[in-house]
């Protein structure tokens, strides 16, 4: 493949927050070079779970159905219980994640469980299918220099060995927890490391046989023999097994994962497939800053959590979210370079309440009144209009204008706002806009394309006051 010497943005690292950085780029028509050192995505389904924010993003790219399609229904607790034979007998747990009936009054989605190696290749498809976007696998980044006009990064293939530099106005470093990229760019990371480790082993086994119709995201299995963990992990029967490390610290042998999964199991002689056994050890560390000059960090090059909640894969996905629509408003000049500094401030508060709770021996176990504020943050209120059509669908690549009833105006005055940022004014019915949060037929509430609002107007307020709103966010 034929690479550019020029690029608008470089994402390096075809995770969930690089896929996800350049989707939103070629969405909003920003070339990228997306490049990754692996030939092909994992084939290890790594996290198990998509909230319900990550449901939302994944919804407005038209991806919702994909998605789901490699989902495994599930009750969004943990059930702790002595063998997955015994699940009638377990005690459920919460962790964090809203059911569907509590997901129906916020939301047009709801929470799935969704393996990692089934979401990245759905994300690479789509961006395959977006103009702007080149992606080269096979690649990676060897050095990054930083200067006031972009970065330049010297690039090497992997099978052949060769290298070139590539000259990029804006590079997102993606690669995940030990990025080189982030080592290139001086920043360190802090806090606790070797924080939470383990051995896990994908297996093949027919354990919704086993737990019957007590079908969950989590299991904690008690069995004095195996103390472990039971993740389902895609369809029809893959799971992750968490199994006891060995004494002398060594992998266990593919007999001794069957037989702990058997114990765990509570079925003598449950027919078990073993693929990959691997020890993993984990964090809870940021990094000092998100950012050196026009290079940014996202997701575990960011931020490192440990699997206690389920939160690593979805603010990774939702950093690149952020972060791509941003770089893209500037790229296409609707915001001044300002527009990113919003970028750390509102994504880091985020990875710092996760990684906290990562670190709490008992961080599994939260309300989901407890997360749900965390996940959603503070978009606007997801009401259903017309027939199936949510508010957060209204959402556009610019500005959104949600007007009541008599919105006439406001369309004249959005009409008259020269600005190169595109501008949608969405007329909703009297209930709707009332909880949204419009006052009166004659309000307005402008918002973000992330939905996030950016000024509720008040009825007989001007063009100028519309204009100041607009300038609030574009700062232009």
């Amino acid at each position: 493949m034929s690479l550019p010497d020029h690029v608008r943005v470089l994402v390096v690292g075809a995770g969930p927050a690089g896929l996800a950085t350049a989707v939103q780029l070629a969405r909003h028509g920003v070339p990228s070079l997306l490049v990754e050192q692996r030939h092909a995505p994992s084939d290890l389904p790594r996290a198990t779970v998509l909230s319900l924010r990550s449901m939302e993003l994944l919804r407005s790219w038209g991806l919702e159905e994909d998605v789901v399609a490699g989902a495994v229904e599930v009750d969004w607790h943990m059930l702790e219980c002595r063998t997955l034979a015994e699940a009638a007998d377990g005690q459920r747990h919460p962790v964090g994640y809203p059911s569907r009936a509590q997901s129906a009054v916020l939301s047009p989605s709801a929470p799935e469980c969704v393996a990692q190696d089934h979401l990245e290749p759905v994300l690479l498809r789509h961006l395959r299918t977006l103009a702007p976007a080149t992606v080269a696998l096979g690649t990676a980044v060897t050095h990054v220099a930083t200067d006031p006009q972009g970065t330049t990064a010297t690039l090497r293939d992997v099978r052949t060995g060769a290298e070139r530099r590539v000259r990029a106005e804006y590079l997102v470093a993606a690669d995940g927890a030990h990025s080189p990229t982030r080592a290139s760019l001086g920043i360190a990371m802090h806090g606790p490391d070797a924080l939470l480790g383990g051995v896990s082993a994908t297996i093949t086994a027919p354990l919704w046989d086993v737990v019957g119709a007590h079908r969950h995201g989590i299991y904690s299995v008690t069995h004095p023999g195996m103390p472990g963990v039971f993740l389902p992990a895609g369809l029809p029967d893959r799971w992750i097994a968490g199994v006891p490390s060995q004494p002398d610290g060594a992998l266990p042998a593919e007999a001794e994962v069957v037989r702990l999964v058997r114990l765990g199991a509570g079925v003598a002689d449950l027919p078990v497939a073993v693929g990959r056994i691997g020890q993993f050890s984990s964090a809870a560390q940021l990094a000092t800053r998100y950012r050196a000059g026009r290079a940014f960090l996202a997701g575990d090059a960011a931020h490192r959590v440990t699997p206690r909640g389920g939160t690593g894969l979805n603010i990774a996905f939702q950093d690149g979210c952020d972060l791509g629509w941003k770089l893209a408003w500037v790229l296409n000049g609707w915001a001044a370079e300002t527009l990113l500094d919003t970028y750390e401030a509102e994504r880091r508060p985020v990875a710092e309440h996760n990684a906290a709770r990562s670190a709490d021996p008992q961080g599994s176990l939260r309300r989901p009144e407890q997360e749900l504020p965390v996940d959603i943050g503070g978009r606007l209120a997801h009401v259903w209009e017309r027939s199936r059509v949510s508010t957060l669908d209204l959402l556009g690549p610019g500005l959104t204008l949600f007007t009541g009833r008599d919105g006439r105006r406001w369309g004249a005055a959005a009409a008259q706002l020269r600005t190169a940022l595109p501008l949608a004014v969405r007329r909703l019915s009297p209930t709707t806009a009332r909880a949204v949060g419009i006052i009166g037929d004659g309000g307005a509430l402008l918002a973000r394309p992330d939905g996030t609002p950016a000024g509720v107007l008040a009825a007989g307020a001007t063009a100028p006051a519309l204009r100041a709103a607009v300038a609030s966010v574009a700062g232009v």
